[in-house]
């Protein structure tokens, strides 16, 4: 008798959340985790995968991916390859991810924050309430999980920004801020100014490490440990900070200067002019790196063919600078405050379809290191994000969690198997997932579901983003 459609047997299970760890099977059917133990039979599994000499992980959960500004949507593979199966996207529109999911999906589930883009989506950056409000709701009423301010990126004036973070709360929607307003840029007085203007309202502190470059107090290491100071004396609020050496940014000009402010910082910093010609002459430089999409992901491009391509596509690319320091990196993914909890709630990547999806490789490094344990990176890649996206059936593998897993070689740090819904959808590289499913609000699953999109309410109510601090 057929009791499992698929058992990951003899593999090394962590499990944080339930303070699981060892060797133990795990057998999935209709889309859940039904049995933990041991040792099951294999006779009583349509399919079986042999996970010995591997890491059994919950899958990753990754709250903060950028998905829709790649033309073939090439981030869901990227991000199955890496293991993650749940994802929250930081910036671009649901419309745009429900298209790229239906073209080029990996059966992973993704909330989207449809961003505040000055010009754009809002009429400036001194928006009205009435009018933040229009777009939320809006937003909300076509899936959207809530709001993303890219303060760093387009800045909006203090008021608006406080406006739009009161809004979000209001309509108990999610809202989520790359620090930096018209006032303060994306740097640590950008970070407490994010602070002061939130108050006791809930928020999503993004990237902390972004904001600990040097550019204030000339010491990053300086910076990253104010950063967690202030964050440990705001317990209300989420936090998530990632590995990467190279940022994310965009070359695309306004009136021959970088619309983004990152990018104009970015090249002032490395002594290049804020123009298209300073773009060309970092790329070439190798100082600044070009991204170019591939069928198969996307790649950084060496420094004469990045330069090159940067003229070929009328600087409309996504570009990278080796902003972010090793050690305020490892700071911010280990320091915990005076109660034994995490001052970062999450480890995330900034990642998607920007080729630095690093949660296993280098988390995994982080404990080979010994700065974390298997248990405290489970913890901050896989139970805390789920948490924070109030999705209790995700980030751990008790009976009744949702079958999401990922199983891990703990000598190349690579996912080997990422399983989504009790699906295979990547083995050894290869994505076989399809489709997937928007993570929203109540007021966006029924439109999603009349126009055929599958769609999870999230319990944001319950949610550690409505309810932090939490052991």
């Amino acid at each position: 008798m057929t009791k499992f459609d698929l058992l990951i047997k003899d593999g090394y299970l962590v499990d944080a959340a339930n303070h699981r760890e060892g060797y133990f099977d795990l057998g999935l059917s209709d889309g859940k985790v039904v049995e933990v133990d041991p040792e099951l039979n294999p006779d009583q599994a349509a399919d079986v995968c042999d996970a010995k000499g591997k890491l059994v992980f919950p899958g990753l959960v990754d709250t903060h991916v950028h998905l829709t500004h790649t033309r073939q949507a090439v981030g869901f593979q990227m991000l199955a390859r890496a293991g993650v199966t749940c994802a929250l996207e930081c910036g671009g529109f649901v419309e745009d991810v429900i298209k790229g999911m239906a073209a080029c999906g990996s059966g992973i589930s993704i909330a989207v924050l449809n961003r505040l883009d000055p010009g754009v989506s809002i009429s400036g950056p001194d928006a009205a309430k009435s009018e933040l409000i229009e777009y939320l709701t809006q937003s909300l009423e076509r899936g959207a999980f809530g709001l993303k301010l890219l303060g760093g990126h387009l800045p909006l004036s203090p008021e608006t920004t406080s406006t739009a973070i009161e809004v979000a709360n209001q309509a108990g929607a999610y809202v989520a801020f790359h620090c930096g307003t018209t006032q303060n840029g994306s740097n640590l007085n950008g970070l407490m100014e994010a602070l002061e203007l939130t108050g006791s309202h809930r928020l999503h502190i993004c990237h902390v490490t972004a904001y600990c470059r040097g550019l204030t107090h000339g010491s990053a290491e300086t910076e990253i440990m104010m950063a967690l100071e202030a964050l440990a004396a705001h317990p209300h609020l989420v936090s998530e900070s990632y590995f990467g050496p190279y940022n994310g940014t965009l070359a695309e000009l306004e009136n021959g200067v970088p619309r983004s402010h990152v990018t104009r910082t970015c090249l002032q910093r490395g002594g290049y002019e804020v123009s298209a010609g300073g773009l060309v002459a970092a790329a070439r430089d190798g100082y600044m790196r070009v991204q170019k999409e591939t069928p198969r992901g996307v790649i950084y491009l060496e420094p004469k063919d990045g330069a090159a391509y940067l003229k070929k596509m009328d600087f409309k690319v996504s570009i990278s600078f080796p902003v972010n320091r090793r050690s305020t990196a490892l700071l911010a993914a280990t320091e915990k405050d005076d109660q034994g909890r995490f001052i970062v709630t999450a480890l995330a990547t900034d990642g998607g379809a920007i080729p630095r999806n690093f949660l296993l490789s280098h988390g995994l490094s982080l404990v080979r290191f010994d700065a974390l344990t298997l248990s405290g990176l489970v913890h901050k890649c896989c139970w805390a994000p789920a948490r924070m996206l109030g999705l209790p059936n995700k980030g751990h593998l008790a009976p009744g969690a949702d079958a999401d897993l990922v199983v891990a070689d703990p000598h190349t740090h690579e996912s080997v198997l990422t399983v989504a819904g009790g699906n295979v959808i990547m083995s050894d590289g290869l994505v076989i997932g399809s489709g997937g499913t928007i993570i929203t609000t109540e007021r966006g699953a029924k439109a999603l579901r009349a126009r055929g999109v599958q769609a999870e309410v999230a319990n944001l109510p319950g949610s550690l983003f409505y309810n932090a601090p939490n052991s």
